[in-house]
């Protein structure tokens, strides 16, 4: 995959573009296995109104299994699962950022926007960008 936006001067070649789904695949299996492992008694107070949503274990396997299935979809390119993994971290980080722009609207001086800035424009941006690689890989391979 290389990603060429010339008016921008980026160019992302394929061992970049490997080390950065590596890298977000294992931030995803390690937001995973911290909120499975927070402790049941411990709510951190700055949750947003979609983490409160479901219980900490579920966001965590939801997290977990996403980049579990991703990373293993490195290794097996015969079905799209690195695509399907970032697709579903993709609509995760986009809920989670959704959820935390719309807790802003009740403050008065309007913090806490960075949180909700990194989920979507950082975390969501990069695996809807990476799934839709993921997708362009699969179908070249599938192909030969």
């Amino acid at each position: 995959m290389t990603l060429r936006l010339h008016r921008l001067r980026i160019e992302l070649g394929t061992v970049s573009a490997a080390l950065l789904q590596v890298g977000v695949l294992i931030v995803a299996v390690s937001r995973g296995l911290d909120y499975i492992k927070l402790p049941a008694d411990l709510s951190p107070a700055s949750l947003s109104t979609v983490e409160a949503a479901l219980s900490f274990d579920v966001w965590g396997w939801i997290f977990l299994a996403a980049g579990g299935i991703g990373i293993v979809g490195i290794f097996a390119p015969k079905v799209p699962l690195s695509a399907i993994a970032h697709g579903v971290l993709f609509g995760l980080y986009l809920v989670f950022g959704i959820g935390a722009f719309a807790d802003l609207t009740d403050r008065e001086f309007l913090y806490g926007w960075r949180t909700a800035v990194g989920w979507v424009l950082g975390a969501a941006a990069v695996h809807l960008a990476l799934a839709d690689a993921s997708m362009d890989g699969w179908r070249r391979a599938r192909a030969r």
